[in-house]
């Protein structure tokens, strides 16, 4: 019996390419480990396409090349920190950020991939950026910024029916301050190895819940 193939794309910025840490950290490659171990009945191909300093504009821009060419089962969308950034050259208004991911999602929803995995469709998860260590050392952005594009991402995903990991509170479900602090990196916005550790553990989750719910193992 020939193995079902699927294929998973990471797309995103920096936290999604694991800027800061070592390959093996960034939630892409640890899906390619574990998935094959986990469900072995599948052919796993995991593709990070992640890029530092990406918004949604250069992610809209390369959606073609980089995720719909591929016709992948599910894509794992992570944008925001940097279009919530009041860095010059990267700041999208709430506005342009909802309209660019709404075109996203328009184009993965429409796409047939050919497979017989989700009945041919692409599913995409929709992920809201993480919270950061809200001090004057890295002023560009805020933790009430970054909630407040988390919302939008979160109100595309009930509109959608979609998948939603809500990165923004699970890291501010860590209440004790100095273990906060440790999910990031020294800039305060990057994760660390630790906090990789929590969007991981949330990755993984989704993708058991996904794939028991559609009845795919």
């Amino acid at each position: 019996m020939e193995h079902k193939k699927i294929t998973i794309v990471g797309f995103g910025d920096s936290l999604t390419y694991g800027y800061g840490v070592l390959e093996d950290v960034a939630y892409p490659y640890r899906l390619s480990m574990d998935l094959p171990r986990i469900y072995p009945q599948i052919q796993w191909d995991i593709i990070n396409s992640g890029i530092n300093g990406h918004t949604t504009r250069e992610g809209l821009h390369r959606l073609p090349m980089s995720v719909l060419r591929r016709k992948p089962q599910m894509v794992l969308i992570l944008f925001g920190s940097n279009d919530s950034a009041l860095n010059e050259g990267q700041y999208r208004t709430p506005y342009e950020y909802e309209q660019n991911l709404r075109q996203m999602l328009e184009a993965i929803l429409s796409l047939s991939t050919g497979n017989p995995v989700f009945g041919g469709r692409s599913i995409p998860v929709l992920m809201t950026p993480p919270s950061m260590v809200d001090t004057d050392f890295y002023p560009f952005t805020t933790n009430d910024r970054l909630e407040r594009y988390g919302e939008i991402v979160k109100k595309l995903a009930a509109e959608y029916g979609l998948p939603l990991i809500d990165l923004f509170s699970a890291y501010m479900q860590v209440t004790d301050q100095s273990d906060y602090e440790a999910c990031f990196q020294y800039d305060g916005v990057h994760l660390s190895n630790k906090g990789y550790e929590i969007l991981y553990r949330l990755v993984l989750t989704e993708i058991k819940h996904i794939l028991t719910e559609t009845k795919e193992v």
